[in-house]
This record gives C-alpha cells, structure tokens and sequence, in this order.
C-alpha cells in the first residue's frame, strides 16, 4: 500500500512540474513591432492570471500560449 501512494504521490509532482512547460520565452518576437507584441503580452497576462474554472491550469497555460503566438505572429515586423 506505502508503495502504490508513493507511485501516485511521485506520479502526480510529474504531472505538475510538466505544467511548467507552457512558456512564451521560447516564441520569437525581435523582428515584431514591439507594440503589438506588448498588446498581445498584456492578452497573454490577462488569461493567465483569470485562472481557469474548469479543467487543469496547464489547459489554461496552453491555450494562451497558443494564443499568445498567434497574436504574435500577426504583428507586423520593424
């Protein structure tokens, strides 16, 4: 029994420290207009920080990372 919660329990830091994965860094905004990208990073913060109602926040982190890049990548360049 000890070790099946501690599988779980190892299990389940898994899952949450993948959440982390969700990151905006990696996305490319040097040859964007810094303007419209400052307006899709205030999106971007807005999503995040209303949290999510239903589901897991690594749903939430997600989706506004994929939004995040596609207003990104509607900005025009310099």
């Amino acid at each position: 029994m000890k070790k099946y919660f501690l599988a779980t329990a190892i299990t389940l830091l898994i899952l949450s420290i993948q959440g982390c994965s969700y990151s905006i860094t990696d996305i490319n905004v040097k040859d964007k207009e810094s303007s419209c990208v400052r307006e899709c990073t205030k999106s971007y913060s807005s999503a995040i920080s209303q949290g999510n109602q239903i589901g897991f926040k690594t749903e939430t982190l997600r989706a506004a990372r994929d939004a995040y890049s596609i207003c990104v990548s509607t900005c025009p360049t310099k």
